[in-house]
């Protein structure tokens, strides 16, 4: 499974077009079972949703777990339901340079990454030391 996360300048007026969906597409909201088809038909099986406001605007930050995100990417192009094509329209107001159905339409570069280490890594690494000083 892939994690991708990427983020998209919210344009000044557009805030409340992207509260609207978000509102649309969360708990008991008219697109909730259009949400949840679109989100299993395109192979996402987690995603969350962020805005974060800084000094020099807003932004909308995405997360989605998938199989492959730019395949994802692309068939949310091509997609005809309703939840998808206001999805896709954030995307063409935020940055309308991303063309989604080719290849690669966003590039992530993963910079690094941290996991804690698990207690086997922790255990196997004792039991070396023991090892080789016993």
């Amino acid at each position: 499974m892939a994690v991708v996360a990427f983020a998209l300048p919210i344009l000044p007026g557009q805030e409340d077009f992207v509260r609207s969906i978000a509102e649309a597409v969360s708990g008991s909201g008219e697109l909730r079972e259009d949400y949840e088809e679109s989100r299993k038909r395109l192979g996402i099986s987690e995603e969350k949703v962020w805005i974060q406001r800084t000094p020099i605007g807003e932004s909308i930050i995405v997360y989605w777990e998938t199989e492959d995100p730019q395949r994802t990417l692309r068939e949310m192009a091509n997609a005809q339901d309703e939840v998808d094509q206001k999805f896709r329209q954030v995307i063409e107001n935020a940055a309308p340079a991303i063309d989604l159905s080719k290849d690669n339409p966003l590039s992530n570069e993963l910079l690094f990454e941290w996991q804690p280490r698990r207690v086997s890594d922790k255990t196997s690494s004792r039991n070396c030391l023991i090892n080789r000083s016993g």
